[in-house]
């Protein structure tokens, strides 16, 4: 435990003391700042019934921009993960240290989620300031900020996965995009699908679909089981391309 955690450490200094670290927090900062603007914007309609299910469900999910962050936020916080270490060639010191492959994996991983966390923490401050003029119930303020960090370890099991796949890390940020598109993409097929039993397996895997339950104050254990399944199939993979350098280009 202590090794894993030095090793998160390690990935965590070496984000923040990249200027990749603050180009990622200026956009992300940027682009919250235009949700809250919108979010007031839509509570001073007098249209609007502003109770604290529909701000969240407008916050978590309900703008065009948090998908933007989805698709962009993790891609841009995992493309160095692996990807420079191969291109420097660190990965076969690191590899060949006293430490397990599985440490390497989960300590991206946590590095990154860690990161991917604390960005959407300092989120908070918004519903502190929106508490001093609308008082509401902090629960679905709470199961929202769950249910988009559980999400976002999915995304970034994949990102950390794409970037064991090359030593460009603008590539290893494309494929993640991609494959995290394609993961948003999935209740899409629902259009196509006339059967009851077959639109209910679709909406299952619709990580919109689960992250509208969370932002609604619901905690359910089919989402968080599907996330940990799909976060630990992308890590397993990632231990299996790390282990073979034939894998790694």
């Amino acid at each position: 435990m202590t090794t894993l955690w030095t090793l998160t450490l390690r990935e965590l200094k070496a984000f923040w003391y990249s200027p990749i670290a603050y180009a990622v927090s200026g956009l992300f900062l940027l682009l919250q700042g235009v949700v809250f603007t919108i979010l007031l914007a839509v509570l001073v309609d007098p249209r609007f019934d502003p109770t604290v299910t529909t701000i969240t469900q407008l916050f978590f999910g309900g703008t065009v921009y948090f998908w933007f962050m989805g698709l962009i936020i993790p891609s841009l916080l995992t493309m160095r993960a692996f990807s420079e270490e191969t291109r420097s060639g660190t990965i076969e010191a690191l590899l060949t240290a006293p430490v397990t492959e599985t440490q390497v994996v989960l300590a991206k991983f946590l590095g990154a989620w860690l990161n991917y966390i604390a960005l959407w923490a300092s989120t908070a401050v918004f519903f502190l300031v929106l508490r001093r003029f609308l008082p509401f119930d902090w629960g679905p303020v709470l199961t929202g900020y769950l249910g988009t960090w559980l999400m976002g370890g999915v995304l970034i099991a994949v990102g950390v996965l794409a970037s064991s796949l090359t030593r460009n890390q603008v590539i290893a940020a494309v494929l993640s995009f991609v494959a995290i598109l394609l993961l948003f993409s999935i209740g899409i097929l629902d259009v196509f699908v006339q059967d009851p039993e077959g639109s209910k397996m679709i909406q299952y895997f619709s990580l919109l679909e689960q992250l509208h339950g969370f932002s609604k104050g619901l905690i359910d254990t089919r989402p968080i089981v599907l996330y940990a399944s799909i976060a630990s199939i992308a890590l397993f993979l990632t231990g299996r391309v790390i282990s073979n350098p034939r894998w790694r280009s």
